[in-house]
C-alpha cells in the first residue's frame, strides 16, 4: 500500500516562499517604473496647417522627450508637418520619423497613392541610398493593412553628414477618417538599433511611441 505524506516539507517554509514572491513583485514593479518614458504631446491643428500653407489636418501624437523634434515654421518651406530624430554621439541619425502627407480629393488612397510611394522610393535613390529591396502596395503592419513602402537602403560614408550606414525604411499612409489629407509616416532606423524586420518599427524603437500614440481628430 502506498502512503503519501501531505505535510509541508521542513526544508521549504511557507514564509520563505512568500518572501521570494514579494521580492519578485517588487523587482517587477521597479522595472516597470524604469520603462516609463517622459513624453510631450505635439498637436497639429487646421489653423496651424493653414499658417504653414499646407492642407488642413488635425492630429496629436506623444513624442519621447529624449528625441529631437523639428517643427515646421510659418513662412519657411517644409515638406512635412514635423520631423523627429534620434541622434547618436557621432551626430549621425539613428532613428527618424517624419509626418508627410498626401491629399486625395475624390480619389482612392489604396489605388492612387501608389505613385506617391514610388516617388518616395525614387527620392531615397536620388538622395544616395543603395536600395537592397523594396515592396510597395497594400502591406501588413502592426496587424493592419496599409498603403506602404518597405525598403532597406545603405548610405555610404561621405555622401551625407547626417545619415551613414544601413537603414530600414517603413513608409505608411495612415488613412484619415475625418478628411482627404492623409498623413504619410516616413519611419527610418539604422540596423544597429535592434531592428531586423519592418514589423519591429511598431514596438522596438524609441520612435515606436510615436506610432502607438498617433491620433486623428475631427477638423
Amino acid at each position: 500500500m502506498l502512503i503519501f505524506d501531505l505535510r509541508k516539507p521542513k526544508n521549504t517554509p511557507m514564509n520563505k516562499i512568500k518572501l521570494i514572491a514579494l521580492i519578485l513583485v517588487v523587482q517587477f514593479n521597479f522595472v516597470q517604473c524604469q520603462e516609463k518614458v517622459e513624453v510631450e504631446t505635439y498637436e497639429v491643428t487646421p489653423e496651424f496647417a493653414k499658417k504653414l500653407d499646407k492642407p488642413e489636418v488635425h492630429f496629436t501624437v506623444d513624442i519621447p522627450k529624449q528625441l529631437k523634434l523639428e517643427k515646421p515654421v510659418e513662412g519657411k518651406k517644409s515638406f512635412s508637418y514635423g520631423m523627429i530624430q534620434e541622434v547618436g554621439k557621432d551626430s549621425v541619425v539613428t532613428e527618424m520619423y517624419s509626418f508627410g502627407y498626401i491629399s486625395l480629393d475624390g480619389m482612392s488612397l489604396e489605388k492612387d497613392g501608389l505613385t506617391f510611394m514610388k516617388q518616395i522610393r525614387d527620392m531615397l535613390k536620388s538622395g544616395g541610398y543603395e536600395l537592397e529591396e523594396d515592396n510597395i502596395g497594400i502591406l501588413e503592419f502592426d496587424g493592419e493593412k496599409y498603403l506602404a513602402l518597405q525598403t532597406i537602403g545603405t548610405m555610404k560614408e561621405g555622401l551625407s553628414d547626417q545619415f551613414v550606414g544601413r537603414y530600414f525604411f517603413n513608409v505608411v499612409a495612415k488613412p484619415n477618417p475625418h478628411g482627404n489629407t492623409h498623413i504619410v509616416m516616413l519611419m527610418a532606423a539604422r540596423d544597429d538599433q535592434g531592428i531586423s524586420t519592418h514589423e519591429d518599427f511598431k514596438d522596438k524603437l524609441s520612435t515606436s511611441t510615436v506610432w502607438k500614440t498617433f491620433k486623428y481628430l475631427e477638423e
